[in-house]
């Protein structure tokens, strides 16, 4: 048999080393359980703050596409004007305007006239050359009656870069009379990347609302169809933006993608990025994580020998606690019952005094309301307050029964907290309401009935109703009594405000605030 350990309360030897074996595994468990609702809470962060990282991205290509696309049919609509009525003119001055009406363009950008045999007039481009682009979509769909064309993404065969083309068609007097064009590099979507600055390997793009792609930085391989891909088949069927992860189909990368379609343009802004740059900030916490978990393991035997100190530190200290709990409430129960015996002691000494008995009763009455609250808080050990719902009946039926008539006392009392310094106060009020019944409201019966109602209120304040079935009072004598006195002042004391009505009886009610104001 283990052998017990400084005296009685001691822990045996076993019991502390299975207690502490129980508490490190605790601790172990609390610290996974921990660690899983961070590493949770961190996917769950690192997820959503990628998703906003995208969309946001997405927004700002969506915004440069609308600015470049009104970049371009400002300018075109310009160049068109510049012209005057013979596109094919090489008047030196309408060069000049052709210059002019382009000046804003950035450095990125071509504009250039065609004609209506498919060769470029006329370009903002100094080493410009004649070249054939009969064959190009842009000038085929406009030579075929469209407006207007963006093309998808092509390969210039003046300077072999990829390019797409925003072109607008002329006519003069009906008639087609070529094409106003503005080719722009690929690398126009340079400076967006660079502003959305999600890392290495993210992506900007435009498409074509027909899955064709019209510019990607970083470049592709060359001009792609998406049009079966998933964003098309099933995304923008079901909104106009959004975000989805997916491989790539340019370079099956695994990617985060942020799409917006561009009202009133042909195009679709793209932004993706990495989803393993994108979450790194989750693998750094797990890495951490993972870190704790070692030291945890590894601090394991040097926490059991701490745990049992700590068990028997606590163990002595509880038991401490607990002394000084008893002695306490001793103390105070026997404060309590000492400021009892006092008021009784007064009592008795106003009964040998030889004063009117009438007016020795009613001091009775009121000292005895003060000692019941006494006996309340050292009979049950209530001494942070009163029960309103223990308290209230026996109190009520203590003043009735003194009086020795058949009056039926009913009750509606919620369990509030009366606070200790207006337990007195509000005990020496309802003894005033209930002695007043009992004296005045049965006159000539031996009958009758009081209702006693404590109800919560708003804002901390309670409503106190006292109603009796007797021959009625409305309070509002010229010369009140001690008792109303008595009444007022209390009500006063409880920071609160009273009424009697009158109505087959006497109705009190008030309003009292019967916890502490700063509590």
């Amino acid at each position: 048999m283990a052998r017990m350990i400084g005296g009685p309360y001691a822990l045996q030897p076993g019991s502390v080393a299975r207690a502490s074996i129980a508490i490190i595994s605790l601790m172990f468990l609390a610290l996974l359980s921990v660690l899983g609702v961070w590493l949770v809470s961190s996917y769950q962060a690192t997820a959503k703050r990628a998703d906003t990282q995208v969309s946001a991205a997405s927004k700002i290509v969506a915004a440069n596409a609308v600015w470049l696309n009104s970049l371009a049919r400002e300018t075109l609509h310009r160049i068109d004007d510049s012209l005057g009525t013979n596109v094919l003119s090489v008047d030196p001055q309408r060069v000049h305007d052709l210059n002019a009406a382009v000046a804003d363009l950035p450095p990125q950008v071509t504009a250039y006239v065609v004609g209506v045999d498919g060769l470029t007039r006329f370009s903002n481009d100094p080493k410009i050359q004649a070249m054939d682009v009969s064959d190009r979509e842009y000038f085929t769909r406009l030579r075929n009656g469209a407006d207007e064309y963006t093309s998808a993404l092509i390969v210039s065969r003046l300077t072999k870069r990829q390019i797409f083309v925003v072109s607008r068609r002329l006519e003069r007097n009906g008639n087609f009379a070529g094409v106003a064009a503005i080719a722009f590099n690929a690398d126009v979507l340079k400076p967006i990347w660079d502003s959305v600055d999600m890392g290495p390997n993210s992506t900007v793009s435009f498409l074509r609302r027909d899955g064709r792609l019209i510019a990607r930085h970083p470049e592709p391989p060359g001009p792609i169809d998406m049009g079966g891909y998933i964003l098309f088949t099933d995304y923008m069927k079901k909104a106009t933006s959004g975000i989805y992860r997916s491989y790539s189909p340019v370079d099956n990368q695994d990617r985060l993608v942020g799409y917006r379609i561009i009202e009133r343009t042909p195009f679709i802004a793209i932004a993706s990025a990495d989803v393993g740059i994108l979450m790194q900030p989750f693998w750094d916490d797990a890495k951490i994580a993972a870190l704790l978990v070692i030291f945890a393991v590894v601090g394991a035997i040097a926490a059991a020998h701490w745990i049992q100190r700590l068990i028997r530190e606590d163990a002595l200290h509880t038991r401490q606690l607990a002394e000084a709990l008893t002695i306490n409430q001793t103390l105070m129960r026997e404060i309590h019952h000492r400021v009892k015996n006092n008021l009784q002691t007064v009592m008795a000494l106003l009964r040998m005094q030889g004063f009117e008995p009438s007016a020795v009763q009613r001091l009775n009455e009121r000292i005895t309301a003060m000692s019941a609250v006494h006996e309340q808080m050292y009979g049950f050990d209530q001494f942070s307050g009163v029960s309103a719902a223990q308290f209230i009946p026996s109190f009520v039926k203590t003043i009735v029964d003194v009086h020795g008539r058949s009056i039926r006392v009913t009750f509606d009392v919620q369990d509030l907290n009366i606070a200790p310094d207006r337990a007195t106060p509000f005990a020496l009020l309802l003894n005033e309401l209930i002695a007043n019944s009992m004296k005045y409201a049965f006159a000539g019966r031996q009958a009758g009935t009081i209702h006693v109602s404590l109800r919560a209120a708003a804002d901390g304040v309670a409503e106190l109703s006292v109603v009796d079935d007797g021959v009625g009072f409305d309070g509002n004598s010229n010369k009140p009594g001690m008792g109303t006195r008595l009444i007022k002042a209390f009500v006063q004391q409880l920071a609160g405000e009273f009424r009697f009505i009158q109505n087959k009886g006497t109705i009190f009610t008030a309003s009292l605030r019967l916890t502490d104001l700063d509590g």
